[in-house]
């Protein structure tokens, strides 16, 4: 008779998760057919950025040629409607022989910007990417270390 009991509630259960699971997907592929109007509507925080980053160290400044600069920000991802998975997204690229990276077409947000470069201390920092074309100036510092 428990056995009963318990198998009864369960079905009751994954019922009733699958009518509330269901319906909003059965309303999402009932209004597929008709336009979405805040697509036409593209806010300012749609707008690609320009990135300019350029990474200089010591005591004069010296650009720092064939450093890695990493990008990592983070995208939200709708998964049904109760939940919100992030997903990261890292992008990379070396210094030129003036100390310039340049990324473009990023999303504006907050993104983290690290520098790697054999000699230098390891750079990281956030930053807030909110221009159409942005530049941000990188300092490096020497090691503390005598190991180095």
């Amino acid at each position: 008779m428990r056995l009963v009991r318990s198998s009864a509630r369960a079905a009751a259960i994954v019922f009733l998760l699958t009518v509330a699971l269901g319906l909003p997907a059965a309303a999402a592929a009932q209004a597929g057919g008709t336009k979405d109007k805040s697509k036409d509507n593209k806010k300012s925080d749609d707008t690609p950025v320009s990135l300019r980053i350029h990474v200089v160290g010591g005591e004069k400044q010296e650009p720092v040629v064939n450093a890695s600069v990493y990008l990592r920000f983070q995208e939200k991802h709708a998964l049904l409607f109760l939940l919100h998975k992030k997903s990261k997204v890292e992008l990379d690229l070396k210094t030129d022989d003036k100390g310039y990276a340049s990324f473009n077409q990023l999303p504006q947000g907050k993104v983290l910007i690290q520098v790697v470069a054999p000699g230098w201390q390891t750079f990281g920092e956030y930053y807030a990417l909110h221009e159409d074309k942005q530049t941000i100036l990188i300092k490096l510092h020497k090691p503390k270390t005598r190991w180095y």
